[in-house]
């Protein structure tokens, strides 16, 4: 299915451009959000490329369905002009909005192109579809009342029907994810890279709402490690010669083990840190020859459209494998896990409110806020987050409650909301590591003191590292139970977990995202003073 129009490349075509847009796109059925983004794609393109073109130069948009995947693609003939980078002389405030929001289309797949004389730049959505957690909950609902319908009239079906059919049936789906998380960690952390072309311009912004988003995510794991220490038993030092000393040994044995002595074993061994490693420093040096090697460059950039296409297609299976594993997890006497895991729902929520609290702590000690005063000046745009789960949701609205309410300079909010939704996920810690510790637990496997700081170590570098894609649950926990030896048959339970908490985990990522921002424009007005105070000294 085919959809293009020209027209005129010009500033009096971009209202008509993302009006055609948005009629294409709500025929495909296409969620608001992607809709919104994909308007804003348009009519930045446009902008963008206005400012080279000559009259009469002519933009066809075309837009084309395969399968529940859309791709609205913009081009025109002209010297080549890539819209989603910028040159190092264009450091006016108003390139920081025109950076973020890149940045926030660039939470989709975008691939720009130069070929025989024409500019192409593609932006790739999906249809929309059932809301995923209600097809968990749907699932799981299924699952137990026909494991328990099975126990209870047909007992006897159950060790024929789990080894026959449902246990074939999981191992091939793991053995899919298996063999596709590596590469798609690999191309996914280089296509991060990319993303900080422009964010590095902006380096004195940039380095202190950083060091906030880091530090904000560094909180969050002491509280996830406190919390699964005191919960989970660690296995004994005293009987398995650990000590502090050996402890830090681990850790450090951990960190000089991301150096890979064989590239190509890294990837055959799956280990996640020495590929995170390769990918960092592929995507740096490809990053430094931006532009000289176009052909790698395609080639990275198809790949991961092609990885991510497939991680979609496996993703959207989850629902059938979370029926099997829990199903079989039924049949096999194992059903106790559902009742155990109300414990660790309490917990990853409790970890949640400890977070918030001391962010609002922070709100009262540095800003001299009142935190009541606060909360109700953001609360809309948590409100948004917490019933869409969708942080782009918030990117207006966020930006608007900033600038007018917050005092929070325009350049800065429209910088810093859309980065924050690539780095700022401290809320995602917490769920990942006392997911895993229990999943691991209930199949028996006890964890050192070392292993659990290892395994924060891990879930912080994947927090940070793999872009907000769809399956990015069962992605990450993929990498962390292959990682430290957990049977990815529970993976089921942990990335229904995930889901669920997908709503509060948004909420609590944007909560952070404006308490950096805000904490930034802080430290921005104390060195605007200092600067101010030293003129006039000199004066």
């Amino acid at each position: 299915m085919k959809d293009k129009r020209d027209f005129r490349l010009e500033i009096a075509s971009i209202e008509s451009a993302g009006d055609y847009v948005r009629d294409i796109l709500k025929q495909y059925k296409c969620t608001d959000r992607d809709m919104v983004r994909a308007q804003l794609f348009t009519e930045e393109t446009m902008v963008y490329w206005t400012e080279t073109a000559n009259e009469g130069d002519i933009l066809q948009i075309n837009v084309r369905k395969r399968f529940k995947t859309i791709s609205l693609s913009l081009s025109y003939r002209g010297a080549q002009s890539n819209p989603l980078a910028i040159s190092d002389e264009e450091e006016d405030e108003t390139e920081f909005s025109f950076i973020g929001q890149n940045i926030l289309i660039g939470l989709s797949t975008v691939t720009y192109s130069y070929e025989n004389g024409y500019n192409v730049i593609t932006f790739t959505l999906k249809e929309k579809g059932t809301n995923p957690v209600i097809l968990i909950i749907f699932a799981l609902a299924a699952a137990i009342i026909c494991g328990l319908i099975v126990n209870r009239f047909a007992p006897s079906l159950g060790p024929g029907l789990s080894a026959s059919i449902l246990i074939p049936l999981s191992k091939a789906f793991f053995g899919l994810l298996n063999a596709i998380v590596i590469p798609f960690l690999f191309l996914s952390v280089i296509a991060s890279i990319f993303n900080m072309e422009n964010i590095a311009q902006m380096k004195r912004i940039f380095r202190i709402l950083f060091s906030w988003f880091l530090g904000l995510t560094a909180m969050s794991a002491v509280i996830a490690v406190l919390a699964g220490m005191i919960y989970f038993p660690l296995q004994n030092g005293a009987s398995t010669g650990v000590n502090e000393v050996n402890i830090w040994t681990q850790i450090a044995k951990m960190l000089f083990d991301i150096i890979p002595s064989n590239i190509f074993q890294s990837f055959l061994d799956g280990n996640t840190l020495q590929t995170i490693f390769l990918a960092v420093i592929t995507g740096i040096t490809m990053l430094v020859y931006k532009g000289r090697f176009p052909v790698i460059s395609k080639v990275v950039s198809e790949s991961n459209l092609i990885f991510s296409t497939l991680l979609d297609a496996i993703c959207s299976l989850m629902p059938w494998v979370i029926f099997i594993c829990i199903f079989d997890m039924l049949l096999s006497g194992d059903g106790r896990v559902l009742l155990s895991s109300i414990a660790v729902v309490v917990l990853i929520c409790i970890c949640f409110l400890l977070i918030v609290l001391l962010c609002l702590l922070s709100v009262a000690l540095i800003e001299k806020q009142n935190p009541l005063q606060y909360i109700k000046t953001i609360g809309p745009v948590l409100l948004i987050a917490l019933s869409t789960a969708s942080s782009s949701a918030t990117f207006a609205p966020h930006s608007m409650i900033a600038s007018n309410k917050q005092g929070i300079r325009d350049y800065l909010a429209n910088f810093s909301i859309p980065v924050g939704a690539l780095f700022a996920k401290p809320f995602v810690v917490p769920v990942l590591l006392l997911m895993t510790l229990f999943v691991g637990n209930f199949y028996s496997l006890t964890f050192t003191a070392a292993d659990v700081v290892s395994m924060v170590l891990l879930c912080v570098i994947l927090s940070v590292a793999v872009p907000p894609v769809q399956g990015m649950g069962i992605f990450l926990f993929t990498i962390i139970f292959k990682r430290f030896t957990i049977p990815l048959e529970g993976l089921a339970m942990a990335a229904s977990l995930f889901m669920l908490f997908d709503y509060l985990m948004t909420t609590g990522n944007v909560f952070s995202i404006n308490i950096s921002m805000l904490h930034t424009e802080q430290r921005l007005r104390e060195k605007d003073k200092r600067v101010i105070v030293y003129n006039n000294q000199k004066c």
